[in-house]
């Protein structure tokens, strides 16, 4: 039984195995008009609202979130899990649901979270992607599934990596000694060929270059010194994947900014976003777990380790637990008991 409000909702599913996949579309729609739902969409119309959804199991979060999410104008949900594999579950059972709708998976920088001796480059990628993604497309609706050591980390200010940002396009003119002169003072490294993020080739008139928020790299053609194609393409291959227009390119979010250029992701967020969790004191004490630890780590940095771990660290670019409390204070939370 689920309780939204104090109206019973019997739900049908506690989780996907029975169902395959053009059973989904059914099932949500039948999500979608109970009336409980509405309940929950009329709450969180109200800023700062607050409500507690009990008895959900397994999937059925997922399938509530989503059909909240598909009957609200582009809302920007904020899901927090209690751990980094529930939070993956969750973001892979939504993206199933919603097919062509937009649902971020925002992880920690970290092989293990809180554990801050190794950078997950992998993970550091998929961060940037996010932010660049959600920062450039404010019109549009998503839904970002994390955990509490991703959210201890800050994030660029939105201004701040608008300013950023290098805007090459289709038909304008791209001098090319500068933009060499720009990509290094941005931490990117020429090399022979591109293969992973950080990285840019100068061929004749071709600049290969590979963001470090894109999941493949540009390729940028040139005629003489005008812009003349620009396409994604496949470093293993080398084969074209589709052809662009324009492109924004964004250094490395990690370590190019200064701790007064970066904020929670919860500031970077729509005012009116609405954010689910299962228990906020958990969400606090975990980071309240995040930051004793990194305080240990920074205090045994030495010469000897990366110098992306030192840059991270160099500021503290975290957050206090009281921090979130406040960036949670107006914000409408829908608490998954």
């Amino acid at each position: 039984m689920l309780f939204l409000g104090g109206v019973k909702f019997t739900a049908h599913c506690a989780t996907f195995a029975p169902f395959v996949m053009n059973n989904l579309a059914p099932l949500l729609q039948a999500y979608r008009q109970h009336p409980a739902v509405r309940t929950v969409l009329d709450a969180i119309s109200t800023p700062g609202a607050r409500l507690q959804v009990k008895g959900l199991k397994g999937a059925q979060e997922s399938l509530v979130i989503s059909s909240a999410f598909q009957q609200q104008k582009n809302p920007v949900y904020l899901y927090v899990a209690g751990a980094k594999e529930e939070a993956a579950y969750h973001q892979n059972d939504m993206a199933a649901l919603l097919g062509g709708e937009s649902v971020y998976f925002f992880p920690d920088s970290f092989k293990r979270p809180a554990y801050f001796d190794d950078l997950h480059a992998a993970q550091m990628l998929q961060r940037s992607e996010v932010i660049n993604n959600i920062t450039g497309e404010q019109d549009k609706g998503c839904i970002i599934v994390t955990y509490p050591e991703a959210l201890f980390e800050k994030v660029v200010r939105p201004e701040i990596l608008a300013q950023a940002r290098i805007e090459v396009k289709k038909g304008e003119k791209l001098d090319v000694d500068f933009m060499m002169q720009v990509l290094i003072e941005y931490g990117f490294v020429r090399s022979d060929f591109v293969y992973e993020p950080g990285q840019f080739s100068i061929r004749g008139g071709l600049i290969d270059l590979f963001s470090f928020g894109n999941e493949l790299p540009y390729r940028i053609e040139l005629f003489d010194d005008e812009v003349e194609t620009i396409r994604i393409f496949d470093p293993a291959t080398q084969l074209s994947q589709r052809n662009l227009s324009a492109v924004n390119i964004v250094p490395n979010l990690n370590t190019r900014f200064r701790q007064d250029q970066k904020v929670s992701l919860l500031q970077i967020l729509p005012p009116q976003t609405v954010v689910w969790m299962k228990d906020q004191q958990i969400l606090l004490d975990r980071l309240q777990y995040c930051f004793e630890r990194a305080e240990q780590f920074a205090g045994k940095l030495t010469a000897l380790d990366s110098s992306e771990l030192r840059e991270i660290f160099r500021d503290r670019a975290f957050l206090y637990p009281g921090d979130v409390v406040q960036d949670l204070a107006d914000r409408s939370i829908i608490h998954l008991a």
